[in-house]
């Protein structure tokens, strides 16, 4: 995930969710963690009751669900079509009739 503020003119900082801890802390939902690229900072971001509506928003929206569904479907689907300039470029295997010696002809 990329977050931008303007505070940081044109750097983006890369946040990993799959990194960071997730905690309770009275009536919160704690996430925190530290961002490394390009500035090494510790964060942390407090969820209660009142942001629910929101979540929930952000969770259901038609983009938001799109991009989950793809990415589950190419982790269900590991043998996906690839595509033809990339299956183009890699060598055929040899086959069976290619490997057939032609010394009868000799």
């Amino acid at each position: 995930m990329r977050l931008w503020s303007r505070g940081l003119g044109q750097q983006e900082l890369k946040m990993d969710f799959m990194r960071y801890a997730i905690s309770k802390e009275g009536q919160e939902v704690v996430i925190s963690g530290r961002i490394t690229d390009p500035v090494n900072w510790d964060f942390w971001i407090r969820f209660d009751e009142d942001d629910v509506p929101g979540l929930v928003r952000v969770a259901t929206n038609r983009k938001i669900a799109g991009l989950v569904g793809r990415r589950w479907f190419k982790k269900l689907l590991p043998f996906r079509r690839r595509h033809a300039a990339v299956a183009a470029e890699e060598p055929l295997p040899p086959t069976p009739e290619s490997e057939v010696s032609t010394s009868e002809e000799e």
